[in-house]
């Protein structure tokens, strides 16, 4: 998949967040700010009516506030470097390149990146298209972008969408996502007076690398504790097809986040099981 790419400016003052929450895009739409919806390679597209329109400008913004959709992306073997040539002592043609695969057990719609480079007292704004994403269907995502000369990559910030909201990622800093699960799990269980433990959001668990040679179907359950506040912990496998699944069911596990038990209104810590399916990937 190859991308290409153009530098727009941050306009936070433009957008002024609301309540703490996710973040949106928003673009420069006429004369007022729309959310962005989708994209189409590297153009924002905006809802006019109940139609999909690209817009031509690239002044964006990035807002806070709403809640996240609450599904999960795997952001698979991430690679992130800068390269650059060397000519007579000077650095040309330097760029930022990320290269990952992006897995879900969701299918997802209009899904979009937007990378945010922090170059010295810079900051730089980049929307790419990923399309639709399906259960257990990784997708490459390779992008390069061109950085300024004199520029050095302070740090960068990943925003992953879909239809507009922001989606959890597990390049996600976990006191962001943490702090974000949080919320929403005492807003679903504030008026619930008894109710079981419930999945929330999570990841699918990773094919083992191991197994790739065999490239076997199969299976794992495991046991887990969800505390007061929809955390897992204690996990243990219960059942396996083969070990390699059951290890890979457990580094999922961890990654998740239930609503808990609720016993007269107040949450409480329980014990769960979740069984996974594993199909082996595709030869590509």
């Amino acid at each position: 998949m190859k991308f290409s790419c153009i530098l727009s400016l941050l306009l936070f003052a433009c957008w002024a967040p609301r309540a703490a929450g996710q973040h949106y895009l928003a673009v420069k739409d006429g004369e007022k700010m729309s959310v962005v919806v989708a994209a189409h390679d590297i153009s924002p597209l905006v809802l006019h009516g109940d139609k999909l329109e690209q817009v031509h400008a690239m002044r964006f913004a990035l807002g806070q506030g709403g809640e996240y959709l609450p599904l999960f992306v795997a952001i698979r073997h991430p690679d992130v470097r800068t390269t650059y040539l060397s000519m007579n002592g000077h650095e040309i043609n330097k760029e930022f390149h990320l290269y990952c695969e992006l897995e879900t057990a969701y299918s997802l719609k209009h899904v979009f990146v937007v990378i945010v480079l922090h170059l010295g007292n810079d900051s730089g704004l980049f929307l790419f298209e990923v399309a639709d994403l399906e259960p257990r269907d990784p997708r490459p995502f390779n992008v390069k972008v061109p950085m300024d000369m004199e520029s050095k990559l302070g740090r960068y910030d990943l925003y992953l969408f879909s239809g507009g909201r922001e989606l959890f990622h597990s390049l996600m800093p976990m006191g962001v996502m943490d702090a974000a699960l949080d919320r929403m799990v005492r807003e679903r269980i504030k008026d619930v007076k008894d109710s079981a433990v419930k999945p929330l959001v999570g990841p699918a668990p990773e094919y083992p690398k191991a197994l790739y040679r065999k490239r076997v179907d199969g299976n794992a359950t495991v046991s887990f504790t969800v505390d007061a506040r929809g955390a897992v912990g204690d996990p243990v496998v219960l059942s396996a097809s083969l070990p390699e699944f059951g290890e890979s069911a457990v580094a999922a596990i961890r990654l998740w986040r239930f609503l808990p038990k609720v016993k007269h209104e107040q949450p409480v810590e329980s014990r769960a099981e979740m069984p996974f399916e594993f199909t082996a990937p595709k030869n590509k």
